[in-house]
């Protein structure tokens, strides 16, 4: 008899990790927010499959299961009768999905950096004659961006001051992206992987997601394909060497900067499910069991 599962869809997974600490309770005007943005993410569900929603019981025997595996995420599991199937740990989650863990593996945009102080920023913005974007850490959908297009404006420090305090930036050159990439993979407990096939993906100017499909033949570049998978097999390998298992994706895309042309093959780093993961992976999640 198959099992069910019980899933939990915590699209904010990135903002309790941001927290570090227990006591996250997203709010709810974002919770109708996710709603409306992440309605695609119940593609991940089975028609035997039950979304948890507050009051919700799981059936005797489901597994329980989560966008991502946070500690309030396996806290709702446990409060409907549903047993987690097995999970990392909330800090291999937290490390993983850092900005700062994808930097490390390179493959980012020429003069991308990550800072933890002002005068390395300071440095890094130099005469401001390049723009920039700066992006704070775990964080999502585009939100936790600030744009440089010239000197910082006192209420432009804050923000930057109140996140440098708190876990750094990241900070890129802003590029004009002509097409947008994601690849979808799934690594096992004892560190094997399994890539899927490279999407196609529109988001809008400021990077939320609206639509996926898998790339046509010969709409990258061989260079780029190769590159890009190139990457994600590192992707795959680095994140079970860090102690993590599950699904995960990442964004790539082609750009120009300053009159040159160039290929991002890690723009972004997902390690959890994504919106674009039903398309871009070969067998669907209610396939992919570990417990």
């Amino acid at each position: 008899m198959t099992r069910s599962f019980a899933w939990v869809l915590n699209l904010d997974a990135e903002l309790e990790l941001a927290r570090g600490r227990p006591g996250y309770v997203p709010r709810r005007k974002l919770l109708a927010q996710l709603a409306e943005h992440g309605a695609s993410s119940r593609q991940l569900l089975t028609p035997g499959d039950l979304l948890l929603e507050p009051g919700v019981i799981a059936p005797q025997g489901a597994v329980g299961r989560a966008w991502c595996p946070t500690p309030r995420a396996i806290a709702q599991l446990h409060a409907a009768g549903a047993a987690p199937e097995p999970h990392p740990e909330q800090g291999t989650l937290r490390r993983v999905n850092h900005r700062a863990f994808a930097h490390e593996l390179g493959g980012g945009l020429p003069g991308q950096a990550y800072v933890t102080s002002r005068a390395q920023l300071e440095r890094q913005l130099g005469d401001y004659a390049r723009r920039w974007l700066l992006k704070r850490p775990l964080e999502f959908a585009g939100r936790g961006q600030l744009r440089v297009l010239g000197p910082l404006s006192d209420k432009q420090w804050s923000w930057v001051d109140v996140s440098l305090a708190r876990d750094g930036l990241l900070l890129e050159p802003l590029v004009s992206i002509a097409l947008e990439v994601s690849l979808h993979g799934y690594v096992w407990p004892d560190r094997h992987w399994e890539l899927g096939r490279i999407c196609v993906q529109q988001v809008s100017e400021r990077g939320a997601f609206r639509a996926v499909r898998l790339a046509e033949s010969g709409e990258l570049r061989p260079e780029e394909r190769r590159a890009f998978e190139e990457r994600g097999a590192a992707v795959a390998a680095a994140l079970g060497s860090a102690g993590y298992f599950g699904p995960f994706g990442i964004d790539g895309h082609r750009y120009q900067l300053e009159g040159s042309g160039g290929f991002c093959a890690l723009g972004e780093l997902n390690a959890r499910y994504t919106l674009g993961f039903v398309t871009g992976f070969p067998r669907h999640p209610s396939q992919l069991r570990l417990a």
